[in-house]
This record gives structure tokens, C-alpha cells and sequence, in this order.
């Protein structure tokens, strides 16, 4: 008595006995992702939409070029604007999360939390002086907004 082969979802002509533990549907070699769980297809292995990622090396250069060169651009600006009210601080660790945000590709997480917050924290010093509130108000902004995106 012969026993009928599955075929994979995506490539029928080949055989396999290996189903996705996610979706059960049979993949070949050649559809298999590793993950930290074991081997799942290529639609179950793709990160959610907004999951924190890995940040690749490039991807955290980038994303410090962008922070500290709109954290220097602001602080000059904000350096001879004057005023630094209580919201001004916030705003600027915001702005410089953001730049850092958009410089990695659209990550956010510690890696992206950490680099937004040193850049914060150098162009702090352009911007408000030795204002230590002001400085700690545009930091924790800006690690706050990199790592959860929640503004």
C-alpha cells in the first residue's frame, strides 16, 4: 500500500514530509527559514509589521549620522533662539529620536533608544548650555520616543 507524498505549498512538483508549525503548510529546502524556534515557511518567519528588529551595524551608523547631525543643526538653532521652556527640551529629544529613527530604515528599540539618547545628550549641550534639567528632559524624550515610538 503506497502512501501519497505532500508536495510544497509553493513549489508542487517537490516532495516533503516538513510542515510549518505555524500554518501546517508542507515547504521544501528551498522555503525553510531558520528561526530561534526551529524552521518555519517564508511567510510565518517574516517579522510583525513595527516588531523591533535587529539593527544591522550600517543601519546604526546611519541612524547615528541623522541624530547627531540634526541634534548639532537644533542645538545651533535653538542656541540662539533663547527661549528654552519646558516643552522646548521634549520637542528637541523628540526631533532627534525621529532623525535617528528614520536614519536606521525605520527601526526603533534599545540599540536605536541608545543612539538617539547620546545624540540628545551632545546637541543638549549646543542647545541649552549646562541646563541640567533641560538636558535630562531632551534625553529621556528622546530614548522614550526611539524605544517605544509612543508619541
Amino acid at each position: 500500500m503506497s502512501r501519497a507524498v505532500p508536495a510544497c505549498h509553493w513549489h508542487p512538483k517537490v516532495e516533503t514530509n516538513v510542515a510549518c508549525p505555524d500554518c501546517e503548510r508542507f515547504m521544501c529546502p528551498k522555503d525553510m527559514v531558520e528561526t530561534p524556534v526551529g524552521y518555519k515557511c517564508r511567510e510565518c518567519a517574516r517579522p510583525a509589521k513595527g516588531q523591533t528588529a535587529y539593527v544591522k551595524p550600517r543601519q546604526s551608523v546611519l541612524a547615528a549620522l541623522a541624530a547627531l547631525v540634526t541634534a548639532a543643526i537644533l542645538g545651533f538653532v535653538l542656541a540662539f533662539a533663547g527661549s528654552h521652556f519646558f516643552l522646548v527640551p521634549l520637542l528637541y529629544g523628540v526631533a532627534v529620536a525621529e532623525a535617528a529613527r528614520r536614519g536606521s530604515g525605520g527601526h526603533r528599540g534599545p540599540v536605536i533608544a541608545m543612539i538617539a539618547g547620546a545624540a540628545s545628550a551632545l546637541g543638549s549641550l549646543i542647545a541649552f548650555g549646562f541646563d541640567p534639567l533641560s538636558i535630562c528632559l531632551a534625553i529621556a524624550a528622546a530614548v522614550v520616543y526611539a524605544s517605544r515610538n509612543v508619541l
